[in-house]
């Protein structure tokens, strides 16, 4: 019997947010919006952007419980 590991790289989970394959912020596991050109983390308020310039975005704060 063989063992497949479920880990996957950062270069794969980053392709995987970036194809809509997974909605899940790599940094704090809360569910990332698409924001203009790119992706963000309301909570941890991570962008995830194509290119070499981070994009002005206006993101929703979340209230705390």
């Amino acid at each position: 019997m063989t063992v497949t590991p479920l880990a996957r790289t950062l270069d794969q989970e980053l392709l995987a947010l970036a194809r809509g394959a997974s909605l899940e912020c790599l940094v704090c596991g809360e569910f990332v919006l698409r924001v203009q050109a790119a992706l963000a983390c309301p909570e941890c308020r991570t962008i995830v952007a194509d290119g070499e310039s981070v994009p002005e975005l206006e993101l929703p704060h979340v209230a705390s419980a």
